[in-house]
């Protein structure tokens, strides 16, 4: 399956060619649509369809393609292009060529002529138990820059409100950890400037993407001297094991023991 925009399309003839991020073009006839367009089909439509071999072409043409026009479209326009390159290149009407992100231009055409509601129910649909951690931010960043692009200012800023808010009522603990360690609060619905206390739980089930940075951050938390000297004790643990490399890297973590454990440690890395 592909996702792709329209380059140009001869709506005299019947056909045209797409364009995909991945640079490749695809043949596009009339006869490849699960049922015929209505009205014309215009330069930047985003349409969604099958590779099929075209032995005359020596290449692929399209099958099986529809329109995006339905709000579950969303979801799997996500699932496609999230986390990945999505520009695309498409002809001005001078002919030259300009780069797309293809995310933008399906949201534009989901969207148009819609009231906020749908706008907020589609733009949520994708957040379910399928929904991959690691794109969060991407995702949020993307919804923060191009809602205010679609629809009038106000209502933007109102349905990025609405819709934050909706993510912080049903995180992971892997969303929160990103959240937090990207300092990125507001996308959860927090408007308050600077740092956040999340449960010590969401650091240790995390605990392999804490860094010395994030320690610091840990230190000054409620729970924050004990869950540090936990954790540096166990980073040395096996350090009889460990490369000189590898030792001198956990030096600077000696900051966060208290006296003993610092100088029981600090005579071992000595020797």
């Amino acid at each position: 399956m592909f996702i792709g925009a329209v380059k140009w399309f001869d709506n005299k003839k019947g056909f045209g060619i797409i364009a995909l991020p991945s640079g490749e073009e695809l043949f596009l006839h009339i006869r490849g649509f699960v049922s015929p367009p209505q009205g014309e089909i215009k330069s930047s439509t985003v349409i969604f369809g099958h590779k099929k071999i075209n032995a005359k072409r020596d290449g692929y043409t399209t099958a099986k393609c529809r329109i995006l026009d339905h709000q579950e479209d969303w979801k799997a326009a996500t699932l496609l292009l999230l986390g990945t390159n999505d520009m695309i290149q498409l002809p001005d009407r001078r002919k030259k060529e300009h780069k797309h992100s293809l995310m933008k231009l399906a949201v534009k055409q989901l969207l148009q002529g819609k009231n906020e509601d749908f706008a907020f129910a589609m733009l949520t649909s994708n957040f379910d138990s399928s929904f991959d951690p690691s794109v969060f931010i991407p995702y949020a960043m993307f919804l923060e820059k191009t809602i205010p692009q679609v629809l009038e200012k106000t209502s933007a800023a109102r349905l990025l409100v609405r819709i934050f808010q909706h993510f912080g009522t049903c995180i992971t603990h892997e969303i929160l950890f990103r959240v937090w360690k990207a300092g990125k609060f507001r996308y959860l619905g927090y408007d308050k400037q600077g740092d956040y206390e999340i449960p010590e739980e969401v650091l240790n089930l995390n605990a392999t993407e804490i860094g010395y940075d994030e320690l610091r951050r840990i230190s000054a938390y409620s729970f924050g001297t004990t869950f540090c000297a936990e954790f540096v004790n166990a980073l040395f643990d096996g350090i009889e094991t460990m490369e000189r490399s590898e030792i001198d890297a956990l030096i600077p973590y000696l900051d966060f023991l208290e006296n003993g454990d610092r100088e029981y440690w600090k005579a071992i890395v000595d020797t």
